[in-house]
């Protein structure tokens, strides 16, 4: 299993990036790859909560379902993604005062055989997700300071 993590610090408060992050509705607005949430349970984003999920990368469409893990409001949320392309995603939000945030995500991945076969021993797989991650902490934090 590989990780990856980043961080940013957003110009709004905790509050707003937390109620952002959390909302399902926004998941496919910040997560490039991801395709689609869908058989959502009623009560999503609260802990335990269910869905299942629909990515694409390097052209290879992955499907799973998936779990909130954690959910403590305005502090941390976490995801835990099942099948072919296991993914846990740790978001940790630090209020920094003067409606400030600092938003860390933490990704943990396992590449499926077919794509660990086309990247093997190369590196690229762990720099290609360190760049999505990048990428997320980026778009959210556009959504967040808008």
């Amino acid at each position: 299993m590989s990780t990856v993590s980043k961080s940013v610090v957003i110009m709004a408060p905790v509050s707003k990036v937390f109620a952002i992050v959390t909302n399902p509705d926004n998941w496919i607005r910040y997560v490039t790859n991801l395709v689609d949430v869908t058989n959502r349970s009623p009560d999503l984003p609260a802990k335990g909560a269910t869905f299942d999920w629909e990515y694409k990368m390097v052209g290879i469409k992955l499907h799973g379902s998936g779990s909130v893990v954690e959910n403590r409001k305005d502090t941390n949320f976490g995801l835990l993604m099942e099948g072919k392309f296991p993914i846990r995603e740790t978001y940790v939000f630090k209020d920094l005062g003067d409606s400030t945030t600092e938003l860390k995500v933490t990704v943990e991945f396992e590449l499926p055989g077919e794509i660990l076969k086309m990247f093997e021993n190369t590196g690229l797989m762990t720099k290609m997700n360190e760049l999505e991650a990048k990428s997320v902490l980026e778009k959210i934090q556009a959504l967040c300071e808008a």
